[in-house]
């Protein structure tokens, strides 16, 4: 009988932590990394929107403290985007004030 439900103990263990090794491959997979170029305007939440109204954090990097710091103004932005949870963040690279 002790045999028994020892199995059983460890047949279930086994299934516990291939769950959570499949779990945690699943969200390896959400997040989505890529160099793009976007334009658009950075509000005081340390922002970009661009004219499809999509939001991009800025990343708290050295040149993203500077992109930040141009609060209202209109910005082409250089950077890798990473998406995870269906929101997107932009590590910038390079960007540039658009004169209106």
């Amino acid at each position: 009988m002790k045999r028994t439900i020892s199995i059983v103990v460890c047949a279930l263990f086994v299934v516990v932590m291939m769950t959570g090794v499949a779990f945690s491959a699943e969200k390896g997979t959400a997040m989505q990394e890529q160099e793009l170029m976007i334009s658009g305007t950075i509000n005081n939440a340390n922002q970009i929107v661009d004219k499809d109204g999509q939001i991009f954090d800025v990343a708290d990097t050295q040149q993203g403290k500077e992109l930040v710091t141009h609060v209202g103004l209109k910005v082409q932005v250089k950077g890798t985007v990473m998406e995870s949870e269906g929101k997107k963040q932009i590590s910038v690279s390079a960007y540039e004030i658009i004169k209106e």
